[in-house]
């Protein structure tokens, strides 16, 4: 009883000409491309999104393949050299050789005080801001697309408490929270006096970030089922005498599935951001496990004698934000049938 996705035959350019006869000789089989095909079409003639989703594949490839990357320079992130070998920092642990200590070896030198390689070091930091970053998104996703839809299906009494809830959330200052909340949330999980495990580590960032992270996605969701909760289909259902969780799983989300892709690439690229501030600011991951955050950090204690250690990490996480913005947006432009580009 799902509806079908709304015609974009008025407002993409290439199936107006096929409608007037300007198309081709075939305009039968352009009109009868299916919306998947329709919003792939959309999305190839932007240049600029189709450059960022290659940058943000090459960013996927290098976190899964992070181990083979670095193995092809033959160094590991979790070895300090510069304590191994005393040609590599010098009396006062600054990298010896220009530019941090570029060589055939280093590829992009070393840090200074222990010598760890930053070229491997910053191929796993990608992994784990990335990864941890992901799992956030995917449980803030979850719980703002479950949360909104029952709202705005639902009504009544739960909208008002729940939205009430989320307004207390949306007022609270998040990077502050972060900080303060994850500390309490590990110890819940470790006691202070002892070493915090990285997989209890991992889950304390998701579990605060994702708890102070749904309120947006619950927002735009609830209003957009709001509406379709008075469509003749879900009218339907209901007579029909289909549960409420049956409604919202069948009728609302598949209709809501652009939108949930749509905020899904915006929120990603914030939550990797947030991660790696987290590290920065000596809550989220500690040393020894490679971050885009802790690198930064031990970057900017360093720049003084070794700028171009603060560079790798901070290009990279520039980079890759831009473009799963940049992606983001021109995803939404494809799938949204009333952009015209």
């Amino acid at each position: 009883m799902t509806t079908p996705t709304e015609d974009t035959t008025e407002t993409d350019p290439v199936l107006v000409a096929s409608a007037t006869g300007d198309g081709g000789d075939k305009p039968a089989a352009l009109l009868g491309r299916t919306p998947r095909q329709i919003a792939w079409s959309r999305f190839k003639r932007n240049r600029t999104g189709v450059v960022c989703a290659f940058i943000v594949i090459a960013f996927i490839l290098i976190a899964i393949l992070a181990p083979v990357i670095a193995g092809l320079e033959g160094q590991s992130p979790y070895i300090p050299y510069g304590l191994r070998d005393p040609n590599l920092l010098d009396d006062f642990g600054v990298p010896i050789g220009a530019n941090g200590g570029m060589n055939a070896t280093h590829w992009f030198g070393i840090t200074p005080t222990s010598g760890f390689d930053i070229f491997s070091k910053l191929v796993y930091g990608i992994r784990t801001s990335l990864g941890i970053g992901l799992l956030i998104t995917i449980v803030s996703s979850i719980l703002g697309i479950v949360i909104g839809v029952a709202q705005g299906y639902l009504g009544g009494r739960f909208d008002y408490l729940v939205g009430r809830f989320s307004d207390l959330l949306l007022g609270l200052p998040s990077q502050l929270f972060y900080i303060a909340f994850t500390p309490v949330v590990l110890n819940m999980f470790v006691p202070a006096d002892r070493a915090t495990p990285v997989h209890i580590r991992v889950m304390a960032i998701v579990i605060v970030q994702a708890f102070l992270g749904w309120m947006a996605t619950s927002r735009l969701l609830r209003g957009m089922s709001l509406s379709l909760r008075e469509r003749e289909y879900i009218e339907a259902a209901k007579i029909a005498g289909a549960s409420s969780w049956r409604i919202i799983t069948k009728e609302l989300m598949p209709n809501l599935a652009t939108t949930m892709l749509v905020q899904v690439t915006l929120l990603l690229p914030a939550m990797v951001a947030a991660e790696a501030g987290l590290s920065f600011l000596g809550v989220g991951m500690v040393e020894p496990t490679p971050d885009w955050g802790l690198m930064f950090q031990d970057a900017v204690h360093n720049y003084q004698n070794d700028l171009t250690y603060l560079l790798f990490p901070g290009l990279s996480l520039t980079i890759f934000t831009v473009a799963f913005s940049l992606f983001g947006d021109a995803v939404r432009d494809a799938l949204d049938p009333k952009t015209i580009r």
